[in-house]
């Protein structure tokens, strides 16, 4: 059996060393502490168990981590645990992650670096098995996991029977006639979450019918995720009955479908796992609750680790289930509702818009506009260059198919000159609130020419997001100061990004844990002129002077040529192929360490996310601080017989609380509310860039007035779009393509 010594030894290290380290009696540096516990994991060295009880009896004192107490039943469990606590004799040490794994894991280190008896967890990151591997079992201590636990360690686990449960409960819906039945969860790799899955699953087999995958939605453990899930996954044709796996997760289903109007439970039964209460108060009055001893639960913990404590040599670890009563016995269901029919609406705003993320949660968030006004909102999507088309087209139809447009603000010169939409400066003039509450910089991009032409629907900001969980990670880090001899940080220049892109590529290293640096995404000409124009702006470059003559031919410019063509180097090729889309997708999977983008897409990440990597990702200011100014405004048509009703749907988004639910459903909003909200800016770190990202970002400044005719945005940034993959294509130097650059954008200006 291996013993201190042999760690000592293969770790370079002192015994005493070793022992702070695995008793947590001293601070020790995180380079030391790696090399311990990869010694450890390799001696499969085992703590003395008397020792260690010994030390841990005389703290008398329980560490307690959970993510949160927002849930009903978590707070039950605590209160157990506090009272159980008390009468025997131990002092609590309660600690929140707010779903954050690194700060779980700086919690879990201070409890065993004060030798806390024992721990009591409910973790976010059940999957990182090497972590807690590394910590609580190296370090031999006591812990009673609830609700979930990692795979492969023999810890305790106490938990909800949810598989009882939820079959129960399905097989009851089943058999009083309900066919068309949703269940909300958490992720099926927590273990009760995937209790609930497999016991709904089951109960709709056993019965024959089959099972429709998309009534079994997986989402996070919070009431916004699940306004959302429910927001675009349930409304369009609700179920007669849904069943969530939390009382978390049941606000969030409550408040979508009192947006949209339909009625608990006379159109839709809404069930819910809850806890055990006296009171009735606690409950929505029209949701069904279970009744499962949430208190017991946290007694039981804490009798466990006594038990675990009192004999740890012939202590054996115990998984133990705990079973829902229902509230009111037996379970009284209403009749199964009738399919749900939306009452027709007497009028329609017709929309064209280009696939924005804000656009679908405008489409969603209208259902609550829709019952308010009694006017429905139609989308029709399109690419750029045909919406552009339409656009083009619909200032002088004296019919338009459209009553909104949509137009980027690099467009605003373009259909302001041509006098494409309506006026809408007398709107804004007579309402001061509605021009408060507006972000500055979104309601700037409609102005142009002493006029507003247009109302602000997509603000936001160009930002970076990055794997937080590579750059913290020591071996990582290590790795990176040998490699470049600095400290590897989230890059604030071109020359940085570069480097720590072609760090984290695996032709590059060969030990990356990343394919990709970064995406560089190129497959449309709008959205690659961004990836060239941030790198230009940031060397000192551009396209154009203030008064329109091109001035690319520039030591500037080669410098930010450089160092796009540097990115695509450590981005997966083609580049030409790469849309947002598969970017975000390469990012959510972990295919890529960084990526930039605008916050308009940052929910994509929660749409293509596998495993952790959401509680990993983080995002920071553009290298460079060159960021472009971004956004998205919807126009009226001049001869929209609705004109009235669009400025109804301008006020409508204008409220704090519409604004509110675009900001969860998309993740941002050009009202100003939603980022000041401490609640959002938590959900969505992002919201805190935007100010900062607006203030410093620069104009795409386009010719638009030719020699004879207006010249379309579109125009100048296919000639960047064309020079770029000519030169990653080889057919041009980087010099060459400057010289041919500077005589295109001659040849169309001047003609």
């Amino acid at each position: 059996m291996a013993t201190m010594k042999d760690i000592a030894r293969m770790a370079g290290v002192s015994v005493a060393t070793v022992s702070y380290c695995i008793n947590g009696t001293k601070h020790v540096k995180q380079a030391t502490r790696d090399r311990i516990m990869q010694a450890v994991e390799a001696l499969n060295y085992v703590p003395n168990d008397s020792a260690r009880t010994l030390r841990c009896e005389s703290t008398r004192e329980f560490g307690v981590v959970f993510p949160d107490i927002e849930d009903l039943s978590r707070s039950e469990i605590l209160k157990g645990i506090i009272s159980a606590a008390e009468e025997a004799d131990y002092s609590l040490q309660i600690a929140f992650s707010y779903n954050s794994p690194k700060l779980e894991r700086k919690i879990i280190d201070r409890y065993i670096s004060k030798q806390v008896s024992g721990l009591i967890i409910i973790t976010c990151q059940p999957e990182n098995v090497s972590y807690f591997r590394n910590t609580i079992v190296i370090s031999n201590i006591p812990v009673v996991f609830l609700d979930r636990a990692p795979d492969r360690i023999d810890a305790n686990l106490l938990a909800f029977d949810n598989y009882q449960a939820c079959l129960y409960l399905t097989r009851r819906l089943l058999d009083a006639g309900y066919r068309r039945i949703a269940l909300m969860s958490g992720h099926h790799k927590l273990f009760s979450e995937m209790e609930c899955i497999r016991g709904f699953t089951d109960a709709v087999e056993e019965r024959g019918l089959s099972m429709d995958p998309h009534r079994v939605l997986e989402t996070e453990m919070s009431k916004e995720a699940a306004f959302r899930s429910t927001m675009f996954h349930l409304l369009s044709d609700p179920p007669q009955a849904i069943l969530a796996s939390s009382e978390q997760l049941t606000l969030g289903i409550i408040e979508a479908l009192q947006l949209a109007g339909v009625s608990v439970p006379e159109q839709t039964c809404v069930i819910t796992l809850g806890t055990d209460c006296w009171n009735r108060s606690n409950y929505l009055p029209t949701v069904i609750h279970t009744s499962r001893a949430a208190y017991a639960m946290g007694v039981s913990s804490i009798q466990l680790l006594q038990k675990n404590l009192k004999a740890p040599q012939f202590f054996e670890k115990e998984f133990m289930l705990f079973h829902d009563n229902i509230v009111d016995q037996p379970v009284v269901l209403p009749p199964a509702p009738a399919l749900y029919q939306p009452k027709p609406p007497r009028r329609t705003l017709r929309i064209l818009s280009p696939n924005l993320p804000t656009t679908a949660a405008l489409e969603s968030a209208a259902r609550q506009f829709e019952q308010q006004y009694q006017i429905r909102v139609e989308v029709d999507y399109v690419s750029y260059s045909e919406l552009f088309h339409a656009i083009d087209q619909c200032g002088n139809d004296p019919a338009p198919p459209y009553d909104l447009y949509y137009f980027d603000v690099s467009w605003l010169e373009y259909v302001a000159r041509k006098e494409i939409f309506w006026d809408l400066t007398p709107f804004f003039q007579s309402r001061e609130s509605i021009r408060h509450s507006l972000v500055p910089k979104n309601l700037h991009n409609c102005w142009f020419g002493d006029r507003y032409h247009g109302f602000p629907i997509v603000g936001g900001a160009h930002i970076l997001f990055y794997r937080r969980d590579l750059f913290d990670d020591p071996f990582i880090r290590r790795q990176f100061e040998a490699m470049y001899n600095a400290p590897l940080r989230v890059p604030k220049t071109w020359t940085e990004f570069n480097a720590v892109a072609r760090f984290f590529t695996r032709e590059y290293n060969p030990y990356s844990p990343t394919a990709f640096g970064t995406a560089v995404i190129g497959s449309i000409h709008e959205e690659c002129a961004l990836e060239i124009l941030v790198r230009l702006w940031s060397y000192g470059g551009d396209l154009f002077d203030r008064n329109g003559n091109p001035i690319f031919n520039t030591p500037q410019n080669l410098k930010g040529l450089r160092s796009l063509v540097e990115s695509c180097r450590c981005a997966k090729q083609p580049t030409g192929e790469m849309t947002i889309q598969e970017s975000f997708r390469l990012f959510g999977t972990g295919q890529v360490a960084m990526l930039l983008s605008f916050t308009e897409y940052a929910t994509m990440i929660n749409n293509n996310i596998e495993g952790d990597i959401i509680s990993s990702i983080d995002c920071a200011m553009l290298p460079g601080k060159s960021p472009a100014n971004v956004g998205w405004n919807m126009g009226v048509a001049k001869h929209s017989p609705n004109k009235e009703h669009c400025l109804a749907l301008m006020e409508w988004l204008c409220q704090k609380q519409t604004s509110y639910y675009m900001t969860i459903l998309n993740g941002q909003s050009v009202v100003a509310d939603p980022h000041q909200n401490h609640e959002l800016r938590k959900l969505f770190p992002w919201l805190s860039l935007v100010a900062e990202g607006q203030s410093c970002a620069q104009d795409r400044r386009y010719p638009i007035v030719g020699r004879d005719r207006l010249i379309a945005p579109a125009e100048t940034e296919r000639i960047l779009y064309r020079l770029l993959h000519k030169i990653l294509n080889e057919e041009l130097t980087i010099p060459e393509a400057l010289e041919h650059g500077q005589a295109a954008f001659m040849q169309l200006v001047k003609g």
